[in-house]
């Protein structure tokens, strides 16, 4: 008896039955074509090519795939279950957004100006706005034993604006989409297909 089966039985027993998901309850390659599409960005056509349906068909087999209720819901708890196991989401984008806003540069530097080492900078620093660093290496001579010291000497911030911009076109956010409607998934479909 799998893991599955298990749980499964144990929660008959206590009363409680699950009901399987939209994307479970749907054919192999019908889930493979769902999957498909959140790794393709969306391109419909990729997707039902990679699925295994043939490249001659996979536009008209994504078009026809992409009307039925089942997979548009598997399709939407897929994209839920994405943004769940990568933890990033309108929300979480915004907050980091926010903290890359508020970062103060006066929190790389000591009272008396001189730059503090990297592991005391804030994880904001560490982790994005800094795009690169001049260090300089000092040797230094202590008890007849020689060591070095490496010393920043320039940070670069990373573009702030550019940091900004990605943030806001990523697909969860879609802050510069002007057409922004709420809950529809907006699906590419190429060629002639995307006519109909």
């Amino acid at each position: 008896m799998t893991q599955k089966e298990y749980v499964s039985q144990v929660d008959e027993s206590r009363g409680l039955v699950q009901q399987p998901s939209a994307f479970d309850q749907l054919k192999p390659q019908q889930q493979q074509f769902v999957l498909e599409l959140l790794k393709h960005n969306f391109n419909a056509t990729k997707a039902a090519i990679e699925a295994g349906y043939s490249e001659k068909s996979a536009r008209s087999q994504a078009s026809q795939l992409l009307t039925k209720l089942n997979i548009q819901a598997a399709i939407s708890e897929q994209v839920k279950a994405q943004q769940e196991r990568i933890m990033v989401d309108a929300d979480y984008l915004l907050e980091v957004l926010r903290d890359d806003v508020e970062a103060d540069l006066a929190d790389l530097f000591k009272e008396n100006g001189n730059l503090k080492p990297v592991k005391e900078w804030p994880p904001v620093f560490r982790r994005g706005l800094v795009a690169s660093l001049k260090v300089e290496a000092i040797q230094v001579r202590d008890n007849n034993e020689q060591s070095e010291i490496v010393q920043v000497k320039e940070v670069r911030l990373a573009d702030r604006t550019k940091l900004k911009e990605l943030l806001g076109k990523h697909r969860a956010v879609q802050a510069f989409d002007k057409e922004k409607d709420g809950n529809e998934i907006h699906i590419h479909i190429e060629g002639k297909d995307a006519l109909l």
